[in-house]
């Protein structure tokens, strides 16, 4: 082994530990592989080193981030969000199949992600009305935006890089028509999969059921332990919060306690008001708090208020004076994310209280200011019916309630016709999809289809930077000959198992790596290997390639194996075992699906 070739796998091998850890972010890891490559000698020149940065796959990437999000600000996501909610029905395998159906067809053109988002609060009210437990369907939802997304080429980020890897090398790419040739086939297996024997496996989870209970208050409260930690306070003359701001008596800091909601005296102009920070105490006012009772108690003492025990029946009257309880969950491209909600001055911005956060199955309930938002995170939050909107139209938050976001529809179909217009030239070989794609997301902005708010919040950087700079680590590894020894090991199974074996072989490696580390990041470096593989089989390159996508794409198993199974791992209240449960089925029809889909093309 030379000692370039060496320092390329101790790059990916160093690379993917970093993925895996997180231990500085996936984007800074990715920036640091062309540096390396570059100052050991790895690659040739710098030039080398930064040529992920002027890749096609790379514009292609950020101009699809804009169609997708044409898509959804122009409402033809939430119109197909609708249209399954007036569907309804009660039988939960025609729910499993219409819902399937619907989010695998959106996720072919849009983000599987953003998919997710649009169709995650119409879900939750089809499994309201057919008094189905949501850990019932939320599943389905996000397995159905991961396997859709295999159908065309702009359906997800490794389909867009292998097939403009595949034209850089060729001189043709792979086609909408290749991908949909099998990723048609092997979404409808796992489809029928999922609606006849997968949802046998899936929890009931009655205690994790959030969703549905964001449209039952009464339900969502419990759940939440809401009921069990609501307290009742009356502020005397003599107490020290009097005449204090709630900012300034800081009931969240200094005692644990989350303000739902204030009440005056009767006589007074107002008597319920929302906990806004300016909102100055008064003698006689009941405060209704929520927390541990040991936490209340010491507030009673050391601020010399009245106790009392909030009596049975507290959360339907607080219900009836306005206060409004949603549940709230973040996309996976949140700018909140990591973010306190100290940091984001949730409170002054959204006159909300926060009351507590779901995070996998556990429920937190104090130091919740300073809790870092992660993905998959569900928090309850409190206030007016108005702030619950303010908030819902926010993109770094999802309201898991009813309603429908302010869209204008009416550009639904120049959006529709511009996405057409990214795709048609590729497939009839007339221009690149780089350059197809960007004409459109220019358009999608010329016609106000997409806001620059709108761009600004889809253009996600770090996925171009981990794609960017990976690039010059497949290139390392074609250049010296690790691809070519990786292929070499592949081939040794095709006189035992043949052909199959061969795509069973990539599909299964690109499977682990895709998990392991990123599945755009895994398209890159196994790219050079599935053409390698190619060249020293019988195999046409289009299949090797197909493999590779379509094992980048098979992740079910594990939550963190896709920001989907993350976005419903709280909405559904999912343990990880759930998803191995359920996935480990999903995963072995998706890979005999493409592997017999491929042997017989």
């Amino acid at each position: 082994m030379s000692m370039h070739q060496a320092i390329a796998i101790a790059t990916l091998l160093a690379a993917m530990v970093l993925f895996i850890s997180e231990w500085i972010p996936l984007w800074m890891t990715a920036l640091a592989i062309p540096v390396v490559l570059a100052a050991t000698g790895t690659l040739e020149s710098a030039d080398q080193a930064l040529l992920g940065f002027g890749n096609p796959a790379v514009l292609a990437l950020a101009a699809i981030f804009v169609l997708g999000a044409g898509m959804k600000e122009s409402g033809v996501a939430t119109l197909m969000a609708q249209g399954l909610q007036r569907l309804g029905g009660r039988s939960e395998i025609v729910l499993v199949l219409t819902i399937m159906v619907s989010v695998a067809v959106l996720s072919a053109f849009m983000s599987n992600a953003a998919t997710v988002a649009v169709f995650l609060p119409a879900v939750a009210v089809l499994a309201r009305r057919a008094e189905i437990p949501t850990s019932r369907l939320m599943m389905p939802l996000a397995f159905a935006a991961v396997v859709g997304g295999t159908m065309t080429v702009i359906g997800t980020t490794p389909n867009l890089i292998l097939a403009e890897d595949l034209r850089q090398r060729m001189g043709t790419g792979l086609s909408m028509v290749d991908f949909a040739k099998v990723g048609v086939p092997v979404t409808v297996l796992c489809v029928l999969y999922m609606a006849l024997i997968g949802r046998r496996w899936l929890p009931t989870v009655s205690d994790g059921d959030r969703l549905r209970r964001a449209q039952l208050p009464d339900e969502l409260a419990e759940s939440y332990g809401l009921t069990a930690n609501l307290h009742r306070m009356r502020v005397m003359p003599t107490s020290t919060v009097a005449d204090q701001s709630l900012r300034d008596a800081d009931l969240d800091g200094t005692w644990q306690l989350k303000v739902v909601l204030v009440r005056r005296p009767r006589g007074s102009r107002k008597r319920t008001h929302h906990p806004h920070p300016d909102l100055v105490l008064e003698p006689g006012d009941e405060i209704y708090v929520q927390g541990r009772t040991e936490d209340a108690w010491r507030f009673s003492e050391d601020a010399e208020v009245q106790y009392g025990m909030a009596e049975a029946g507290s959360v339907d009257r607080l219900m009836e004076q306005g206060v409004t309880l949603a549940e709230v969950t973040l996309p996976p491209r949140s700018e909140a994310l990591g973010s306190t909600f100290r940091s984001l001055r949730f409170r002054n911005e959204f006159e909300l209280s926060v009351l507590a956060i779901l995070r996998r199955d556990e429920i937190r309930s104090t130091g919740l200011a300073d809790e870092k938002l992660l993905l998959g995170d569900a928090f309850l939050v409190s206030g007016s019916g108005a702030a619950i909107r303010t908030l819902g139209r926010d993109p770094r938050f999802i309201v898991l309630a009813e309603g429908v976001q302010g869209e204008d529809v009416r550009r639904a179909p120049i959006a529709i016709g511009l996405l057409l217009l990214a795709l048609l030239p590729p497939l009839l070989g007339l221009l690149p999809l780089a350059v197809s794609a960007l004409g459109s997301a220019l358009l999608m902005r010329a016609t106000r289809c997409v806001s620059m708010a709108g761009i600004r919040e889809c253009m996600d950087f770090r996925i171009l930077f981990l794609i960017a700079g990976t690039i010059p680590l497949g290139m390392a590894l074609e250049y010296h000959g690790v691809a070519a020894g990786t292929a070499s090991a592949i081939l040794e199974v095709e006189p035992w198992l043949g052909t199959a074996g061969v795509i069973a072989a990539l599909f299964v490696i690109a499977a682990v790596v895709s998990t392991t580390s990123n599945n755009g990041a895994a398209a890159v470096i196994l790219a050079p290997v599935a053409y390698q593989v190619a060249l020293g089989s019988t195999l046409d390159v289009n299949k090797t390639f197909l493999a590779v996508a379509f094992g980048t794409s098979c992740a079910f198993v594990l939550p963190f194996a896709h920001q989907c199974n993350l976005m419903v791992m709280g909405a559904g209240g999912y343990r990880t075992r759930d998803f191995a449960r359920v996935g480990i089925g999903m995963s072995l029809v998706m890979a005999a699906g493409t592997i017999v889909v491929l042997e017989l093309l």
